[in-house]
């Protein structure tokens, strides 16, 4: 009897524990921050009947609607199923080479025309990372706390990019010193060299090395912005973030000079071997993964807006300024596409800049419970459509079902 009783108590502690991760299942709700535009405009007089979501192709059941300006909820329908929390972190991320003074214009716009009390703002320079107090606001005026930013950010920005900045004009006299020694033919034994004094045989390992290692010290590095991303997942309220990067070049061996270098050397094996090597270096892949470093932002369910600071490279006898930022361009323009951010290429990241600011006050919030849900760790893709409407429509493409 005894051990009838103990059977009947194992099966219904099971029903109950499967009952319960059944019910864990069903209350998975998955919020889209949406943005609807009429060219520079947002669209506030969208309804539920108006959206359709997808996840992974399959149309899913809209259970909650929010009209959202700032951090006031302006519209709400469909099941409450709780109060969405609205409140709005701000990170600024300056990665370039040198300031930019249209950056003054942008950071005095943010403190006057978007920064609200309860706010928080984080900067990351090339240097450091800073979180503005609460009480700065109650201390010192709007004015203040923007002229100390725009300071600290031109004096982060000259010293954090001092390492990098050093390689680039040794590279810049290297491949000048180069460039001089097709002029005349090869001589036996030590070459002169208005640069160094030291022939090819030097030159060109040493333009490799430099090369090298101008490239492991780039300013954008994949690791830290995954960190980023999974930090900002385990945030609450609305996350906006503003990458202002600027346009590389990389000074490379002029395409002339270097088949120049190929017909007058042809008869010594080493220097042929390394001038091959820096064809090799030139067409290097990037290094960059694009699909996880947008899927990781995506799931976080961050606004990441990209400013592109376009400037014109140097003009330089002997010298090609090669663009390197194709691989940091291509993946940040698809990081804010898949976030639902704002994409700006421009030589003035004050006009970007206030664009996306002023796309991130208003948005609607769709909030939906997955059909067949199975947390199964793997990304799922989110679709938003506007029935009969010609809309930009932004939000982010998905989440990882973890």
């Amino acid at each position: 009897m005894k051990k009838l009783i103990f059977i009947s108590i194992l099966i219904i502690l099971s029903v109950h524990l499967f009952a319960q991760e059944k019910h864990e299942v069903l209350v998975v709700y998955i919020e889209v921050p949406v943005r609807v535009m009429d060219g520079n405009l947002f669209v506030d007089t969208l309804t539920p009947q108006d959206f359709e979501i997808y996840e992974d192709g399959q149309l899913q059941d809209l259970k909650s609607f929010y009209l959202v300006k700032n951090t006031n909820l302006l519209k709400q329908e469909g099941v409450s199923w709780s109060t969405p929390n609205t409140a709005r972190r701000f990170f600024m991320l300056f990665q370039f080479l040198d300031y930019n003074p249209q950056l003054n214009d942008a950071i005095d716009y943010f403190f006057k025309n978007v920064l609200l009390p309860d706010d928080t703002l984080t900067v990351i320079t090339p240097l450091k990372r800073y979180t503005l107090p609460r009480e700065a606001l109650k201390t010192k005026t709007k004015e203040q706390i923007s002229k100390e930013l725009q300071n600290l950010v031109r004096k982060d920005t000259k010293i954090g990019a001092g390492d990098y900045n050093s390689l680039l004009n040794d590279l810049k006299k290297i491949v000048r010193s180069i460039s001089s020694q097709t002029s005349s033919a090869p001589m036996t034994g030590m070459e002169s060299d208005s640069g160094s004094g030291f022939g090819l045989e030097f030159q060109l390992p040493r333009y490799k090395d430099t090369l090298q290692r101008l490239d492991e010290i780039r300013i954008v590095d994949q690791r830290k912005f995954l960190i980023f991303a999974s930090q900002m997942k385990r945030m609450v309220g609305q996350k906006i973030v503003f990458f202002f990067y600027q346009r590389e070049f990389r000074p490379e061996i002029d395409l002339r000079i270097l088949n120049q270098l190929m017909s007058l050397y042809q008869d010594q094996p080493n220097i042929i071997g390394q001038v091959q090597d820096l064809f090799t270096m030139y067409n290097r892949a990037t290094r960059m993964d694009v699909k996880q470093i947008s899927q990781a932002f995506s799931d976080a369910s961050v606004m990441f807006n990209f400013i592109f600071m376009n400037k014109e490279p140097q003009d330089i006898r002997g010298i090609k300024m090669h663009e390197q930022s194709e691989d940091v361009f291509d993946t940040f323009v698809q990081v804010a596409d898949s976030s639902g951010g704002i994409i700006d290429n421009s030589q003035n990241p004050s006009d970007g800049f206030k664009l996306a600011t002023n796309s991130c006050q208003e948005y609607y919030l769709l909030v939906y419970n997955p059909k067949n849900y199975q947390k199964d760790g793997k990304f799922k893709n989110i679709t938003i459509i506007v029935k009969n409407k010609n809309y930009k429509v932004s939000y982010r493409k998905g989440y990882y079902a973890n």
